[in-house]
């Protein structure tokens, strides 16, 4: 089943709202949070990080020197009086951080910070669905912060940040730094980017440029951007093949992209770079849980190339070569294993591309049926705005069987747990050779791809590439 978590958006009917004012040093190495809880406290606080209690340097009872003492990442505060308020302490530099949460560890990052909110982020253990939190902070002169968090309008603080009911287990990263954010207004929506200190300085006008197009490309999927607001930290320095060495999508507190590039590169390299189409691209679909990385790791990657042919930064010939050719490398990565398998044991042995594209084989078979069992009227497109229009809820995370199953509701049909129970629990890479043909993909043997004229399915291939949700492609047949 589903994971039943809570609303990530802000309660704007809030009852109860607790309110953090965090206060950060002059040189970013830490920060006082000052915590007022409505109505009744909570008995107890939690941190994701397992080192929130080392970082922790001492929390009290506002107004009181009763010392609270962290138990790992549980912080007790008994039984509080009513409109309670508790003082903490955190160091976010010196101390041995072992187990952070966020993908990204605390650490400085030029003059700048990066911190797993993980770490210092003391919260109640659960929030009812009344209740909510607001955080302000107190930042330096010439400092600004990046979070995940909906943003509010306060009138006497200015902007201050709904945390929302996101998971625990999902981490986020909040950002300091003497960076101006700027705000990349996107179909649908709009992306909220901060570009941190690196040497050389990072080309911001250029890094706007690559980042509005994967935005823009992603939107051709269905006229408007997944999220209405999206967190972008950009890390420079990054060392590595490419301009992108690495990237991640995180959930906590809201959607974040967090992209880690290598600055020297030419602009050029951007602009042709896939990454951050693929990354965006996971925002299509809710939080999946990581034991089926399959499936998201699957959507993104069959989208980071077709959504690139859509918009024009690569042509459908190289689209479809470049899936291809990572079909054919990932279908000798598998190793007698089911995909489910290979899944759970990507992180331990690195088997990153039999799981990334197997998934996307999926994901190509998946839209290849539709459109054909439809006439061309149906589409993965089109599943997955019917799926942003209704399920991409924040508050739930799930499991890529229910997911699946809710799709083939949405479609009206049952290619998608065919796929997962054809496909998922076999120990073969799924074989293309039909759809191959019906496409009219003609490998040669030095694996350069064809497109073949007069296909019986040429015109769902075409559209593949060019699909457009307003307009349905008239040359799809329906043989």
């Amino acid at each position: 089943m589903f994971l039943a978590l809570i609303a990530l958006a802000p309660n704007a009917t809030a009852e109860r709202l607790h309110r953090y004012r965090v206060s950060v040093d002059e040189d970013l190495g830490g920060l006082q949070v000052h915590a007022c809880f409505a109505g009744p406290g909570p008995q107890r606080l939690v941190a994701e990080s397992l080192d929130s209690s080392m970082a922790l340097e001492r929390a009290n009872r506002a107004g009181t020197n009763k010392r609270l003492e962290p138990n790992g990442a549980e912080l007790r505060l008994g039984t509080l009086p009513d409109d309670s308020c508790i003082d903490y302490r955190v160091n976010l530099i010196e101390f041995a951080g072992r187990h952070q949460h966020g993908g990204n560890p605390t650490r400085r990052v030029g003059s700048d910070l990066i911190t797993d909110i993980g770490l210092w982020f003391w919260r109640p253990e659960s929030l009812a669905a009344d209740e909510d939190i607001e955080v302000a902070f107190a930042l330096p002169e010439g400092i600004a912060v990046s979070t995940p968090w909906q943003r509010v309008e306060d009138p006497h603080l200015g902007i201050v940040y709904r945390v929302g009911h996101s998971a625990y287990e999902w981490p986020g990263t909040v950002a300091f730094g003497r960076f101006a954010e700027r705000t990349l207004a996107v179909p649908g929506g709009e992306m909220h980017v901060a570009v941190l200190d690196g040497r050389p300085k990072v080309d911001e006008q250029q890094i706007a440029a690559w980042l509005q197009a994967a935005a823009g490309a992603v939107a051709t999927l269905y006229g408007r951007f997944p999220v209405a607001s999206l967190q972008v930290v950009v890390v420079p320095g990054a060392r590595g093949p490419g301009p992108v060495p690495s990237a991640y999508v995180l959930r906590g507190g809201g959607p974040g992209a967090h992209f880690f590039i290598n600055q020297r590169r030419a602009a050029e390299e951007f602009r042709s770079d896939w990454s951050a189409v693929h990354e965006l691209s996971h925002l299509l679909l809710p939080y999946v849980d990581s034991a089926d990385a399959w499936l998201s790791e699957g959507v993104a990657s069959y989208y980071q190339n077709v959504l690139r042919a859509r918009a024009g930064i690569i042509t459908a010939q190289e689209a479809w070569q470049s899936m291809v050719t990572s079909f054919e490398r990932a279908a000798h990565d598998v190793s007698g294993v089911t995909l489910a398998d290979a899944t759970d044991r990507m992180y331990r042995n690195g088997d990153f591309m039999r799981v990334y594209w197997e998934g996307a084989a999926i994901m190509l078979l998946a839209d290849q049926r539709l459109r054909e069992r439809s006439g061309g009227r149906q589409s993965l497109d089109a599943v997955l705005e019917q799926l942003q229009r209704c399920c991409l809820s924040p508050e739930l995370g799930w499991r890529a069987g229910d997911l699946l199953h809710r799709l083939d509701e949405l479609s009206g049909g049952s290619v998608f747990s065919e796929l997962y129970e054809h496909e998922v629990k076999a120990d073969v890479f799924p074989d293309l050779t039909e759809t191959y043909q019906k496409l009219g993909l003609k490998v040669s043997p030095e694996g350069k791809v064809i497109l073949s004229e007069g296909a019986p399915r040429q015109g769902d291939r075409d559209a593949i590439m060019r699909y457009s949700m307003t307009e349905p492609d008239p040359r799809s047949n329906s043989k």
